[in-house]
């Protein structure tokens, strides 16, 4: 299977041969939904907090006395029967942690990738070429390399490619090995362009975009890691 690659100005400057461990792989979709569940449930802080009766303040004096009034006897007006009383079985604070072994985060997000590369939803980027810090540059350049993607004509369908808007579309992916400091900043401002570094792939950002821009040097840093 080959990839396409192309410059930062759009251009097709060649293609890429994948290795058969990607190309041929066959993709496992539960252990992809493992990876990003367990992914989803690390995000969650867990802090949800609601009163019991005994938290919320006031309502110590008894409503009315128990007997010879006619209503139903009460004790405090902060009991859960009561508007602004407390709540009963009320979330918790707790932990949604699921931990997950390295070997298996890993095969996950390789056969998320996989998918990608089997789905046609991957470009490779020669370089970002960028001389000093600017999001509009970046900006200009990555539009002409997605549009010149092979994932674009889905992509763009019903879409604009806008220079700082991310109405109505999807995000790209871009993963890049070791940009410089100039490169980060111009592209984190980019609002339809989400980035991850090869070092550090996430699989829920790797999975949830429209396609993938990944630059040469970080292809060449993938295939090492994932060569087994």
């Amino acid at each position: 299977m080959r990839v396409r690659i192309v410059n930062f100005e759009g251009a097709s400057v060649g293609e890429h041969e994948l290795p058969s461990n990607l190309s041929g792989l066959t993709i496992n979709e539960g252990l992809i939904w493992e990876v990003i569940k367990a992914e989803n449930a690390n995000l969650r802080q867990g802090t949800h907090k609601t009163k019991e009766k005994g938290e919320i303040r006031g309502g110590g004096t008894k409503p009315w006395r128990q007997k010879g009034t006619g209503r139903a006897r009460q004790g405090s007006i902060r009991s859960p029967q009561w508007k602004g009383g407390g709540i009963v079985f009320g979330p918790r604070p707790r932990s949604y942690n699921e931990a997950i072994p390295g070997k298996k985060k890993a095969a996950g997000v390789k056969h998320i990738l996989a998918s990608k590369f089997q789905a046609a939803k991957v470009v490779i980027l020669d370089e970002v070429k960028l001389t000093g810090v600017s999001t509009k540059a970046a900006n200009q350049g990555l539009i002409k390399v997605v549009q010149n993607a092979p994932f674009y004509e889905s992509y763009a369908e019903n879409r604009k490619l806008k220079a700082f808007s991310n109405d109505g579309r999807r995000t790209v992916t871009l993963v890049y090995d070791a940009e410089s400091p100039e490169v980060k900043k111009s592209l984190r401002n980019i609002p339809w362009l989400q980035t991850l570094s090869a070092d550090r792939l996430a699989a829920r950002d790797l999975f949830y975009n429209a396609g993938l821009v990944i630059t040469k040097s970080a292809m060449a840093k993938l295939e090492e890691k994932f060569k087994g």
